[in-house]
This record gives C-alpha cells, structure tokens and sequence, in this order.
C-alpha cells in the first residue's frame, strides 16, 4: 500500500508531540519547523487527528497540542485509517470494492491482494507510537554509519524490493548494516514495515530526487 503525506505527516506530528510534550501542550508552529511540515498542511492534519479523538486542542497563548491516549493505545493503523482511509493494496482489496471490478472471475490475483493486505494491516496495527518513540534512537543514527552490502532496487516495484531484502539479509551478521536504494513511492511505507514486522532495525531514509537510500540494521 501507498502511505499518503497525510498519514506520514500526522504519524510525524504524533511523534513530536509524544517526544516535546513534557507536561505541556506542543505548538503547531514548533512541531511545523522541527518536521519540516508546512504550516497551513499541518493545521489541517491535527484538525482532522483532534476530530478523531488522538488529539486535543488548547487555545490561549500557552496553547497548543496533547496527547489523549496513551501512545500504546495509539496504533500506526489508527492513523493511517483515520487520514486516509481503509488499507488496501489494490482496488479491488478495498472495503466494498469486490463489486466493482469486471475481472474477478477470472484474475487469480484478488486472494494475492487480499493476503497483502491483510499483512499490512497486521504490521500497522501491531505498531504503536510507542514502537516508534523506542526506535528514535535507531532512526538519529549518525550519518557516518557505514553499511556493509549495498542493494539496487531502482526500478523494482513493491513488494518485489522487499523480497529482495528478505533475501540479502540472510547473508548478513547480526549488527550488520544494509544499504538499499528504491525509487518506487510504495518503498516509503513498506521498508520500515517489513524491518518492524521482522525484528530489524530501520536505521533512517534518505531522499535523493526521485531516489531513496535506506540503511537497515540486521538484528535477528
């Protein structure tokens, strides 16, 4: 599945929020410069969180942004439901969305689908904001990390860089690191999901153009 900008903008404001915090309400402002979210996008993503019931909202000049639930009742499926909508793979795996294709009789792909998307809401709804308020550190890494093996995923669409990566991971020693580049915008969401779900570490992502480079940690 594709994580929208909102999704991915309102789990980052989530985790400032959680990270800032300190007892008091956190600025929109603040949260705006630190995330690199413009203002008048991220007003309108908290308005939504807080209508849903993730957020409060504190008005006055020491106003700003809570918390109201705990970040292990927060779920990464919470968000994502909430911003953009039902997970679905495909058109055809989205809530109600059988009755619309003219195909299904004779595709064999609708069970494929149905089976990834049933996986990717396990992993989302398995993380919590907790998870990754843990994994912060992980993801500060310094920029000097040096990996050990490099993975060219440029070109391959989701999910095949994933099977990809399952498969050079074997090859590596616990603590070792793995530098992959995708260029395809489902790697965003579907990288950092496969390392929660496996038990490796999601080091950090960088964007080069329409080039991503990710580093994974092996853990397991």
């Amino acid at each position: 599945m594709l994580i929208s900008s909102k999704s991915e903008y309102g789990l980052r404001a989530l985790r400032d929020i959680a990270l800032y915090a300190n007892g008091s309400p956190v600025n929109r402002a603040d949260i705006a410069r630190r995330q690199q979210i413009p203002l008048p996008y991220l007003t309108q993503v908290l308005r939504q969180l807080v209508n849903g019931g993730l957020l409060t909202s504190n008005r006055g000049p020491s106003g700003g942004y809570s918390l109201r639930l705990d970040p292990d009742e927060v779920s990464i499926l919470d968000v994502v439901t909430l911003l953009q909508g039902p997970v679905a793979t495909a058109g055809c795996a989205g809530a109600g969305a059988a009755g619309e294709c003219n195909h299904l009789d004779n595709c064999g792909l609708a069970g494929v689908w149905s089976e990834l998307k049933s996986s990717s809401e396990n992993v989302l709804a398995q993380t919590t904001l907790r998870d990754i308020l843990s994994g912060n550190h992980a993801a500060d890494a310094g920029p000097g990390l040096e990996a050990v093996m490099k993975l060219d995923c440029i070109g391959d669409r989701c999910p095949l860089p994933i099977v990809n990566i399952a498969q050079t991971m074997r090859s590596l020693k616990p603590g070792q690191v793995l530098e992959v580049w995708a260029d395809d915008e489902g790697a965003k969401a579907d990288i950092p999901a496969w390392c929660l779900g496996t038990g490796n570490d999601f080091i950090r992502r960088e964007e080069f153009g329409d080039q991503m480079k990710f580093l994974i940690r092996k853990i397991v």
